[in-house]
């Protein structure tokens, strides 16, 4: 019948297959990796690698609140921005000049200084930028690569060499000491290495004087520019006023048969006639 033939034989053995499953578990465990150790190990690995992933991420982390610290204290400092202004080289020097100082006063980090400089690059000048992004790896760019990018572009070599001629050739004429130091200075910028030291440029300074104010120096002894130009500034003052005690005495001397018009003379620091320097109304 159906139902005789479904019939479980009684004598089957019904915890034979059990046994050999547990035997079989036993044999698995004293093989050395077990299904238990096996979990442990890979627990170990997810670890390891979790902790991997907690410190790259840390690291990343500290790489950005870094550049946000110094860009927050550049910021802080208002640095001047530049538009890639092609008619006025010294426009450029200034903004360079200004973003170092900047970038010295907080220390940035030699790898930030590029990209950051870049970030106040404005209008033209930033269009440019793109471009070199574009033909160059400026992620490691150094700052006198971009130092160097920069003036190429916006104070040519022609210009540098223009300059630096005028300087070598500069002398006071008809400026007053303050006017010759001022200028010398400008013209200096672009050719920092024609003169390397203070007693050079003291040197140098002197030559370019007027020749009355040049003999005026002849017996100091300036071995620094500042010096050279205090002298200067002394020996000017002394013209102006021994010039005065001239002009006064010849105004003395004519006053018997009528009073002679007094001769004109020109201030040497503003240009403008009737007085002299120390009594200039614009002397700073």
């Amino acid at each position: 019948m159906l139902h005789s033939q479904r019939s479980i034989p009684t004598n089957r053995p019904l915890q034979q297959p059990l046994k050999a499953n547990m035997g079989k578990q036993d044999t698995t465990k004293t093989g050395g990796a077990t299904s238990s150790t096996t979990g442990v190990l890979h627990d170990e690995e997810v670890a390891k690698l979790f902790q991997a992933l907690i410190q790259m991420a840390s690291r990343e982390l500290d790489g950005t609140n870094r550049t946000l610290k110094y860009l927050k204290l550049l910021l802080s400092l208002s640095p001047t921005e530049y538009t890639g202004n092609l008619e006025s080289s010294s426009e450029a020097l200034d903004w360079l000049r200004r973003v170092k100082k900047c970038f010295n006063v907080i220390d940035v980090p030699g790898d930030l200084r590029v990209v950051f400089a870049a970030y106040t690059l404005t209008g033209a000048a930033d269009y440019r930028w793109e471009f070199v992004e574009s033909t160059r790896d400026v992620e490691s760019m150094t700052w006198d690569d971009f130092e160097q990018i920069f003036l190429n572009r916006y104070v040519p070599e022609t210009i540098r060499l223009d300059k630096a001629d005028e300087f070598l050739t500069l002398t006071q004429g008809e400026m007053t000491v303050f006017q010759y130091d001022s200028k010398f200075i400008e013209l200096l910028r672009y050719a920092p290495q024609l003169l390397t030291s203070d007693t050079e440029r003291a040197e140098h300074f002197q030559r370019g004087l007027r020749p009355s104010i040049r003999v005026a120096l002849c017996g100091c002894k300036c071995d620094t520019y500042q010096q050279a130009v205090a002298a200067a500034l002394q020996a000017e003052k002394s013209e102006n006023i021994d010039y005065m005690s001239v002009q006064e005495s010849f105004e003395g001397a004519s006053g018997g048969g009528g009073k002679r018009k007094r001769k004109q003379y020109i201030c040497h620091h503003c240009g403008e006639p009737d007085h002299i320097q120390p009594q200039c109304p614009y002397n700073p």
